[in-house]
C-alpha cells in the first residue's frame, strides 16, 4: 500500500507504483514516475523529468533531477532515468541531462551512492557501483559497472571510470581510469596496482586474475619505453583473456584524446 505523508507535496500527474513511501516534506514534481517499493525519506525533492524504477531508497534531503548547472540553459526538457535497487544516501544531488549533451542522465541498477555525492548532467552510472561520501562529478562522466570510488574524489568532465576500477580517497580523476586497476593521487593520478581484492571478491577465476596481473605489469611496470609501445605489443598477441582484451581496448580509446578522456572526442 502506498503511503504519502500529509506534509508531502505530490503533483496529481505523478505516477506512483505499489507500496511507495513518500516521507514528510517531500516534493514530487509533475510527470514524475516512481516505481514499486520505492522509499523517499524526509525532505526529498524529485524534479520534473525523473523516471525511477522499483525498490530505490532515497534518504533525507536528496535532490534528484533538477536542472543542469549550465548558465542560460535553453532547449527541450531533459531527463534523469534511474533503474532499480539503488540507494541514495543523505544530501545526494543529481542533475538531469542537458539539451546539448544527449538530454539524459542515467543511473543503472543496484548502485550505492553515499552522502553528499553530486552527479552532473549527462552522466551515466552503470550497475553495482559504490561511490563514496562527497564525490563530485562534472558533466558527461561515465562510471562502468562494479567500479568503487572512495570518499571525496573529484572527477573531471568527460571522464570514464572503467569496470572494477578502484579509486582511493581524495583522488583527483582528470583522465580515464583503466578497468581492473587501483588508482590514487592527483594531477595526474597514479595507477598503483591491479584491483586484486576486488576481482577476487567478484568471483574472477585465478587464471583471469593472473592474466590481468601480467597485463598490468607489462603496461605499468616496464622499465623502458612508453606505455603505448607496450599496448601495441600486447594487442598483437593471440589468445588473450577476454578481460585483458577489454583493458587494451579501453586504453586504445582513451589514447585517442590528448588528455586521455575518450568521451571528450564527442563533446560537440
Amino acid at each position: 500500500m502506498t503511503n504519502v505523508a500529509r506534509t508531502a507535496v505530490v503533483d496529481k500527474t505523478a505516477q506512483l507504483g505499489k507500496d511507495v513511501v513518500i516521507g514528510p516534506g517531500c516534493v514530487v514534481a509533475p510527470g514524475v514516475v516512481i516505481g514499486d517499493g520505492c522509499t523517499l525519506a524526509a525532505n526529498v525533492i524529485i524534479a520534473e523529468g525523473v523516471t525511477m524504477g522499483a525498490n530505490n531508497r532515497v534518504f533525507a534531503n536528496c535532490v534528484l533531477g533538477e536542472e543542469p548547472q549550465i548558465i542560460a540553459m535553453v532547449g527541450p526538457k531533459t531527463e534523469l532515468i534511474i533503474g532499480t535497487g539503488n540507494v541514495f544516501r543523505e544530501n545526494v544531488s543529481i542533475n538531469r541531462g542537458s539539451p546539448n549533451g544527449g538530454g539524459k542522465t542515467v543511473i543503472g541498477n543496484n548502485n550505492y551512492l553515499m552522502i553528499g555525492l553530486h552527479l552532473g548532467h549527462d552522466c551515466h552510472v552503470e550497475n553495482n557501483t559504490v561511490i563514496g561520501n562527497n564525490c563530485l562529478f562534472s558533466g558527461h562522466c561515465k562510471v562502468e559497472s562494479n567500479a568503487w570510488l572512495s570518499a571525496m574524489c573529484g572527477i573531471h568532465q568527460f571522464v570514464t571510470i572503467g569496470r572494477f576500477a578502484y579509486a582511493a580517497g581524495m583522488t583527483v580523476i582528470n583522465a580515464d581510469v583503466p578497468p581492473f586497476v587501483r588508482v590514487s593521487g592527483a594531477y595526474p593520478f597514479t595507477v598503483r596496482s591491479l584491483n586484486t581484492i576486488g576481482l577476487q571478491r567478484a568471483g574472477f577465476s585465478p587464471e583471469s586474475i593472473e592474466a590481468l596481473d601480467e597485463a598490468y605489469r607489462s603496461l605499468y611496470r616496464r622499465r623502458r619505453g612508453p606505455i603505448a609501445q607496450a599496448l601495441e605489443e600486447m594487442s598483437s598477441r593471440d589468445g588473450l583473456d577476454e578481460n585483458v582484451k577489454y583493458m587494451l581496448e579501453f586504453l586504445h580509446r582513451s589514447f585517442q584524446h590528448r588528455f586521455g578522456r575518450y568521451q571528450e572526442l564527442f563533446r560537440h
